[in-house]
């Protein structure tokens, strides 16, 4: 775990959320009204197209209930919380329990999951509180499924979600509302029309979320949907017609070659106020500045949260966010605030990467 150095309260660096372009004068947050909590640091499945192939996380590690109550002064202020990152929330054994507790607040909840472990009994609990549940699925037919998720679980993620659709049918609800993720790589591109038949099938009304394929190892670049340029345009018309004909909505997350080039001409960092508003935590109880930090700045099983929301060494954090001349090195190349070019596979690849987000190192 990590140790906290120095976790004293000290003046605020305001937001510049708050504080706006020109500078105003507004006081940041003294409570984060978001959260993002990895509760285990595990998986069930080994999906080849996932960094937990070649990255391992800090150390093995599940939240307990006891533990997610250090964060309980955080609950009555918090707007809304994510329970995933990298790892599978429902392998946490206390996962239910944990969420009961957060359905307790108006807090908008949301986490994603592949699906094949959302039982009967997770789901009546889910039903008509969780706002969002995304359900990430790669192959739309057994054959495929296995071989990009790594198991044949296709059809027991198919019965799950006919058991959630049941429950809200019976409560009269639309929560949580059903988002479908799949991963775009060269080999899948071919299967988008049964992507979206999927989405409607099981009535997602959040649509098909479709993620590009980001290689981990120089063995895998030619999966990117870039390595064939002419392929993927093709799959982003045809994905684009489908969804428009049969009433699905659709979010190409990387975009077109067209738009992401005209969005991506001009790269660089985009103004950021995540440190202001929001922490993202670790099963072991690490605590980062935000979702995609390296180093953590404590632990929340070792010192109070609050203390380390008011101390000095995300202070520190915050100071070199949006300053060019005192970034920090998590800042530089961050892909939330620097987009980066479609049309240079290199740039989405991590195949030379010493280490990876929340302190996971190369395996």
């Amino acid at each position: 775990m990590a140790k906290v150095n120095d976790c004293r309260a000290e003046e605020f660096v305001p937001s510049p959320h708050h504080r706006g372009f020109e500078g105003a004068d507004f006081q940041p947050l003294n409570i984060p009204n978001h959260i993002d909590i990895d509760l285990t640091s595990q998986c069930n499945l080994r999906c080849r197209f996932c960094h937990l192939n070649f990255f391992a996380p800090p150390e093995s590690a599940s939240m307990s209930y006891e533990q997610f109550m250090r964060l309980e002064p955080l609950l009555p202020h918090l707007e809304s919380i994510t329970l995933f990152g990298k790892y599978e929330p429902l392998v946490c054994k206390d996962f239910t329990k944990i969420f009961n507790k957060i359905s307790e607040y108006p807090i908008e909840s949301y986490f994603s999951t592949n699906g094949i472990k959302l039982t009967r009994e997770i789901a009546e609990s889910l039903v008509g509180r969780l706002k969002y549940l995304t359900v990430s699925i790669t192959g739309f037919t057994p054959d495929t499924y296995k071989k990009s998720m790594g198991a044949r679980q296709l059809d027991r993620v198919k019965e799950n979600l006919r058991v959630l659709n049941e429950l809200k049918a019976e409560r009269r609800t639309e929560l949580p509302m059903l988002r479908i993720s799949t991963v775009a790589m060269q080999d899948t591109l071919d299967e988008i029309e049964l992507a979206l038949d999927f989405v409607n099938e099981f009535d997602a009304v959040e649509g098909l979320q479709v993620t590009s394929f980001k290689a981990h190892a120089d063995h895998l670049r030619h999966l990117m949907p870039l390595s064939d340029i002419e392929n993927y345009r093709k799959f982003c018309r045809t994905a684009m017609d489908y969804a428009e004909k049969i009433g699905v909505k659709l979010d190409l997350q990387s975009g077109d070659v067209e738009s992401n080039e005209e969005q991506t001409r001009d790269l660089g960092h985009r103004y950021c106020d995540m440190p202001w508003h929001r922490l993202s935590l670790q099963a072991n109880g690490d605590v980062f500045a935000c979702p995609v930090s390296y180093d953590p700045i404590g632990n929340f099983l070792e010192t109070p949260i609050l203390d380390i929301w008011r101390g000095s060494t995300l202070s520190t954090f915050r100071k070199g966010v949006n300053d060019p001349e005192n970034m920090n090195e998590d800042c530089k190349n961050c892909t939330h605030c620097r987009h980066r070019s479609l049309l240079n596979p290199e740039a989405n690849d991590f195949s030379e990467a010493e280490r990876y987000i929340a302190g996971m190192t190369r395996i």
